[in-house]
């Protein structure tokens, strides 16, 4: 037998069966097991190098190299940063003022020299200069540095600002050097703006008046306001005084000038003794009686009313006893703000309206508006000096009746007569004054002609443009005035004519006005037949009239037809002025020229309008170009009314 090799193991025990855990009776079920996770493999690529943190070993190299040499990195860094600067510094340039660089308090910093200058330079003269004469505490005139003809130049003295070799290799030096040594300030003196100014101020004789004491209400009294001596300064002396003046600094300026003084007439005890009455006076409430009623007005009230003069005798009067003095007078304006803000209801009633038809010149209807009231403003106040003056004890705040307020409907037949209406009700109606003058052209069997004050004279304004156009045409067609000629600064005729025309270019009536001269232009005039126009350069006057025949004339060709006068009318039809008469012309064309001063609003036109053309012209002083449009939009609405057999 073979022997059992197995004889000293344990025998074999057969595989036991996994059992299932066991549950107790009431438990839940337990999960079932998940199956096992999916085993398919990904490929990311080769693998790479790590270190023990993540990091990359350039990055762990670069680390530590840091740690180690950080005080190396920090030196290298300021070197560069150094190193830049110093080139900086020695490259900036020397015409340009270093960044913390001031003047006289002004800063500059990094600004060209030239600019800096010229920055200066504009500061110091806007520099008040005070001047004073004799004692005076007062300033007599503080004008400004360029005004009396001192300028300032800083240019030479920024030049001569450096920024040496030594400073700029020093590091950082260009932020705390500044402007360093600079030059010394120049002078210019206008004499001939000296000379004007002094003579401007104080004349010839170098005269300077005194000024009289006055009051001024400060809190609730009035205080004297003193005098200043005035008398006579020797005017070289003042003119050299000036052309001596050096400001420096950007503080203030002064001059004194020695006068031969004279008192003034109102001295500080004659204002002081008018001061007194009037503060004793006032120092109780005013009573005022408003109709039955009477209303206490506070003393500090009645004294904002008051403005003050000096009365000075005449120098005729012999009586020693009549002298000069201060007096008080009753501010109306003021007065009445006051009346009509407080108790202007007890007195006030407003008036009703009155409402009136009318046709032509005939009314045809009215309702009648009640009458109203107001304040008497001038009895008012001389009820309020009396009681100032102890005269009586109490004012009165006196009224006056007033008249309705008017509306008006207007309507006017398609006439010559409705014409006439509508120009002078419409002056009437507007605030301003006006000369009209209106002539259709074409466009209707009868045609109307209708005008209000045409022949009144106003300032022309710039319409003498129009006559000055045709003095040019005929002076050109003598051969006295050639195309070339220079008119206003390097303008020519040409150019002269269109800018005059077109845009009412003042420089260029002057020029031609000036070219022909005063007795050539008038011969013109009258050759236009002009009768109500007087040539005097900018204060030339003309009327309505007069620019009506002209134009008319122009558009029948009957003035200066062969001289080419059309193309006075063609100009002007390229005017740049949209407002006044064009503005209400919607369909149709403008050949206009227009004049306007602070009050004066002047239009000349034909009106290329769709029912033919007419003439218009509005000259007026306190009217506005919106009301010379509105009487044009009028005008083209009652031409578009159809006419009968039987108008005229």
């Amino acid at each position: 037998m073979y022997p059992n090799n197995n004889q000293n193991q344990p025998p074999v025990q057969p595989p036991v069966p996994p059992q299932e855990p066991r549950q107790e009776w009431g438990a839940p079920a337990p999960a079932p097991l998940a199956p096992p996770p999916s085993r398919v493999p990904v490929y990311q690529g080769p693998p790479r190098p790590v270190g023990p943190t993540g990091k990359s070993p350039f990055a762990l190299i670069f680390n530590q190299w840091m740690k180690e040499h950080w005080k190396l990195t920090l030196l290298i860094a300021l070197a560069i940063i150094t190193l830049g600067l110093l080139i900086f510094q020695i490259v900036y340039p020397a015409s340009r003022m270093l960044p913390s660089a001031k003047v006289d308090g002004v800063a500059v910093g990094w600004m060209k020299k030239s600019e800096a200058a010229t920055k200066l330079d504009t500061i110091y003269g806007e520099q008040k200069l005070d001047i004073y004469f004799g004692k005076n505490q007062a300033a007599f005139q503080s004008p400004t540095i360029k005004e009396v003809g001192v300028s300032v130049l800083n240019e030479e003295r920024l030049a001569a600002a450096e920024y040496p070799i030594y400073l700029r290799i020093i590091p950082g030096s260009i932020f705390f050097v500044g402007t360093g040594k600079l030059g010394d300030v120049a002078y210019s003196y206008d004499k001939q703006k000296i000379e004007a100014y002094t003579q401007s101020k104080v004349g010839d004789t170098c005269s300077i008046p005194a000024k009289d004491a006055t009051l001024k209400l400060i809190d609730s009294q009035l205080q004297v306001v003193p005098s200043v001596p005035g008398g006579v300064c020797d005017i070289t002396q003042f003119q050299q005084a000036l052309a001596q003046v050096k400001p420096a600094t950007a503080e203030g300026n002064k001059v004194r000038i020695d006068i031969t003084e004279t008192p003034a007439k109102v001295d500080d005890d004659k204002a002081r003794e008018l001061a007194d009455m009037l503060n004793n006076r006032l120092r109780d409430p005013m009573p005022m009686t408003v109709d039955k009623e009477t209303a206490s007005i506070p003393g500090r009230v009645v004294l904002e009313w008051l403005d003050f003069k000096s009365d000075i005798p005449p120098e005729t009067l012999t009586d020693s006893n009549v002298t000069a003095k201060l007096v008080f007078l009753i501010n109306k304006v003021r007065m009445k703000a006051y009346i009509d803000a407080n108790i202007a209801s007890k007195l006030i009633k407003k008036p009703g309206v009155s409402k009136v038809s009318t046709r032509d010149f005939t009314e045809t209807s009215r309702v009648n508006g009640a009458n109203g009231r107001e304040l008497d403003i001038d009895k008012a106040a001389l009820s309020v000096e009396s009681y100032i003056n102890n005269k009586s004890t109490q004012a009165l705040a006196a009224t006056l009746d007033v008249g309705p307020t008017f509306i008006y409907t207007r309507t006017y037949t398609p006439t010559t007569v409705g014409f006439n209406a509508l120009l002078a009700q419409f002056a009437q109606d507007n605030p301003g004054t006006y000369g009209l003058a209106f002539t259709e052209l074409a466009g209707f069997k009868n045609l109307r002609v209708a005008s209000y004050r045409a022949d009144e004279k106003y300032k022309a304004s710039g319409t003498e443009g129009l006559y000055l156009g045709y003095a040019s045409l005929m002076e050109q067609s003598t051969g006295a005035l050639r195309p070339v000629d220079i008119i206003a600064g390097d303008r020519n005729v040409s150019d002269c004519m269109k800018d005059m025309l077109e845009k009412s270019d003042e420089a260029c009536r002057e020029g031609f006005y000036k070219f022909f001269g005063h007795r050539q232009t008038t011969a013109r005039g009258a050759e236009l037949g002009l009768r109500f126009t007087t040539f005097a350069g900018k204060d030339t006057v003309t009327s309505a009239s007069d620019l009506q025949r002209v134009i008319v004339g122009l558009y029948k060709g009957q003035i200066a037809r062969q001289q080419g006068g059309s193309k006075i009318l063609s100009t002007m039809r390229s005017s740049r002025f949209s407002d006044g008469i064009p503005k209400s012309v919607l369909v149709g064309d403008v050949s206009h020229i227009v004049g306007e001063t602070s009050t004066v609003r002047n239009d000349a036109a034909a009106v290329y309008a769709q029912k033919g053309a007419y003439v218009l012209v509005v000259m007026s002083d306190g009217a506005s170009w919106e009301k010379i449009a509105e009487l044009t939009k009028k005008i083209q609405a009652l031409r578009d009314v159809k006419m009968g057999p039987n108008d005229r």
